[in-house]
């Protein structure tokens, strides 16, 4: 009986110990450059009524309700959200120093309670003998202490927000500067598929080139043997590292039934709900909108179904676009239920 009474207070004394001797701390340092002049990235970025524009967390929901301050872009003031996905919070500009440096206070509410100082710092520069402005965002907080154990991860989480924020910060402020815009239509049903493949399994530094080189050889097979393709082409990921960089997938082009795949594999993709993310731009950011992918199916607490492998589809590719900005894949995630 002693057992029994004295071995949860054990347990529960262990881990009130593991947490006291986590220090809990977020530190976020991300920057990018962009050409244009220090004075209009600082004007931009402190006028907060912008940032439904670029935050990376507002494309997640944008119907959350958001105020703000009737000077929102001065000392003072304030933007505020409050949705079904993304929590509620708000932002507070606590010190502007002008082109050089901006101190904000943000203020998470839900979905857990955090308050972090964050600050823009803006450094003119030049890049390849045009003026430039290389724009740091940081950010630096403490978790609640029954959360310190997760901090390292949020950071990271946090970190990757930030990329992709700045990534959007600059289409908005330099001319010709890649795009990235993301779109969360919910969860459509992913139909059964056959299809021809070739395999991949290697580093992300590696996988640019491959798929450049499979899809080629997939789509010229289709044709040279009068296939005609009954999809866009896709990419199956069956594993993905984020610590090597590792990745195993399929390069896959959609054929009908019984179409001799030859050289190639010859598989059927089962169908099933997913969660899909579009993605217009650059596959250079494709890492980015895995992130924002993986980010909004725990906003919308969905169940990864991990049996079924994800699948990025090209569905308007290079053959059909005129510029990168122009690409259109979907990310499908496959969901539970």
């Amino acid at each position: 009986m002693l057992y029994v009474l004295v071995f949860p207070i054990v347990v529960i004394a262990v881990v009130l110990i593991y947490l006291a001797l986590q220090s809990g701390d977020i530190a976020v340092r991300r920057s990018t450059v962009i050409r244009c002049a220090p004075e209009v990235a600082f004007d931009l970025v402190r006028d907060l009524r912008s940032w439904p524009d670029w935050s990376p967390w507002l494309l997640h929901e944008p119907d959350a309700v958001l105020t703000f301050s009737d000077a929102a872009a001065a000392e003072r003031g304030w933007y505020a959200w409050d949705g079904k996905l993304i929590g509620a919070g708000r932002i507070t500009q606590v010190a502007l120093h002008p082109l050089e440096r901006i101190e904000q206070r943000i203020e998470f509410k839900r979905p857990f309670k955090l308050t972090a100082a964050v600050s823009w710092e803006f450094a003119a520069i030049e890049e390849d003998g045009a003026p430039a402005t290389r724009v740091y965002w940081l950010m630096r907080g403490r978790m609640p202490f029954l959360m310190r154990f997760i901090a390292p991860t949020m950071s990271g989480l946090i970190g990757k927000d930030f990329e992709l924020g700045l990534v959007r910060l600059r289409a908005r402020l330099e001319p010709g500067a890649p795009r990235l815009d993301l779109r969360f239509p919910g969860v459509a049903e992913l139909p059964a598929q056959n299809a021809w493949t070739i395999p991949f399994d290697g580093g992300k530094a590696d996988i640019k080139p491959a798929m450049q080189e499979g899809f080629d050889r997939l789509l010229r097979a289709a044709a040279e043997r009068g296939i005609e393709p009954v999809g866009a082409p896709f990419a199956a990921y069956h594993m993905g590292d984020p610590k090597s960089g590792r990745l195993r997938c399929d390069m896959a082009l959609p054929v009908p039934a019984g179409a001799d795949p030859g050289e190639f594999a010859g598989k059927f993709f089962v169908g099933g709900p997913c969660q899909v993310t579009e993605v217009h731009g650059s596959y250079d950011f494709m890492e980015l909108a895995w992130h924002a992918a993986m980010g909004h199916l725990r906003l919308s607490k969905r169940q990864w179904d991990r049996f079924r492998p994800a699948l990025e589809v090209y569905e308007r590719g290079p053959d059909q676009a005129a510029s990168d900005d122009q690409l259109v894949t979907r990310i499908c995630m496959p969901t539970k239920g």
